[in-house]
């Protein structure tokens, strides 16, 4: 027999999450959740919108209990309970909330915390006014950093420059950098003679860079990710060798096509805006485009075409490849300080974190099989701040003892 489990939903300005049983639906759940805080706060619902309401609280009677207590307000308590525990631990901070409804297409603020009923396990509740309040926000676990601009940059003869402790000391003709901002440029215009004909640059575990090629092409580079690149493109074709994930903003040439060679998947190009993960070790391949138009090739596979919102995923175990609609824009979010986990489970998670804070993992997979989440948060604050997020979810706990790091499912013996 099915779970008829709605979620929890949180909402606040430098993190958001959301957990729920694998079989709900995450548009109805928010769609519901938005007639039950118009509800609250005055407003009034179409025939239609009373008819979904009425349906959903008969559904089952937690879907009840959580109406009945987020309409009588009862809910506060819940919310009071949660901010003086974490008063008295003295690890959160207070900030504003704020949110991009999408399904009302226009912005509203939060006056509180959003939650629907998890089956046995928590009972929070929300609603929405005109003015923001605070919530609290955690302050992270001492000792656990998070990453920033690291790089070696490793030339053709064999040289390895430390772009964090040399640039300040070594100078290459058409290479400029400023580690400050974790970028090196190549000037495309330079007289190469004698140069090394391929550059590499390896970004460590907790480190990220920025790259602008010899054509313009810009590439952000994420952790543990490395670029081989030729400082002078050939005549033909711009070819690029990834191991790991990247994101690429393509500078259009019609006579000389763009290349990201990965292991057996070539991406081709000519002008575009797409992001590429591919970190060996792990099976998938990931190709997501956001402008233009690329062209990708695996083995066992004709070349396949993707259009703007759409994403590849190729199996290199199974020499599977499958091609589905994305919102896009939550593939490079991590460019720009972010992390986005949309309807993940922590096996999707874990890497991600493991690769920026340099941490290692433990959990029992089989034990969080079930829970899915919706985590929006900045990356430059420290593990604790995630993994409190996790932790308000009351689903999860955890543990840190050095550089590792354990999950447990509430209740379970540690």
């Amino acid at each position: 027999m099915k779970k008829k489990c709605t979620g929890v939903i949180f909402f606040l300005k430098n993190g958001v999450f959301l957990i729920k049983d694998e079989n709900m639906d995450t548009s109805r759940l928010n769609h519901i959740a938005g007639l039950i805080a118009r509800k609250r706060s005055g407003g009034k619902l179409t025939g239609t919108e009373q008819q979904e309401l009425e349906e959903w609280i008969r559904a089952s009677r937690m879907n009840k209990e959580s109406y009945d207590r987020i309409i009588s307000g009862r809910g506060v308590i819940r919310l009071m309970e949660l901010e003086k525990q974490i008063d008295t631990d003295r690890s959160f901070k207070k900030l504003t909330v704020r949110l991009k409804w999408r399904c009302w297409k226009r912005r509203i603020l939060m006056a509180g915390v959003a939650a629907m009923v998890m089956i046995g396990i928590m009972s929070a509740f929300w609603w929405w006014e005109q003015e923001g309040i605070t919530v609290p926000e955690s302050a992270g676990q001492p000792g656990i950093k998070p990453g920033g601009n690291c790089a070696v940059l490793v030339l053709g003869n064999g040289c390895r420059v430390d772009l964090q402790k040399d640039c300040d000391t070594l100078q290459l003709p058409g290479i400029s950098w400023d580690h400050r901002k974790g970028t090196i440029v190549y000037d495309g215009r330079e007289n190469k003679t004698g140069w090394p004909e391929r550059n590499t640059l390896m970004v460590p575990l907790r480190g990220e860079y920025r790259l602008v090629l010899g054509d313009g092409t810009k590439v952000w580079l994420n952790s543990a990710s490395s670029l081989n690149y030729p400082v002078q493109f050939a005549e033909k074709e711009r070819c690029v060798e990834l191991d790991g994930e990247a994101y690429f903003e393509v500078t259009p040439d019609p006579e000389r096509p763009f290349i990201v060679k990965s292991g057996d998947v070539q991406t081709r190009v000519l002008g575009t805006a797409f992001n590429f993960s591919a970190y060996r070790g792990e099976n998938a391949s990931t190709i997501t485009l956001l402008t233009g138009k690329v062209a990708v090739s695996a083995p066992g596979h004709a070349e396949r075409v993707l259009l703007p919102g759409q994403q590849l995923i190729y199996d290199a175990e199974n020499r599977k490849t499958v091609i589905k609609e994305v919102d896009a824009e939550d593939f490079v979010v991590w460019k720009d300080g972010l992390f986005l986990f949309n309807d993940c489970g922590l096996e999707e998670i874990i890497p991600r974190l493991s690769r920026w804070y340099g941490v290692t993992f433990h959990y029992d997979r089989e034990k969080f099989g079930d829970l899915k989440f919706y985590i929006k948060t900045r990356r430059y604050e420290d593990i604790g701040t995630i993994l409190n997020l996790l932790k308000l979810t009351e689903n999860v706990t955890y543990s840190i003892e050095g550089n590792e790091v354990t999950l447990y499912r509430t209740g379970e013996n540690k």
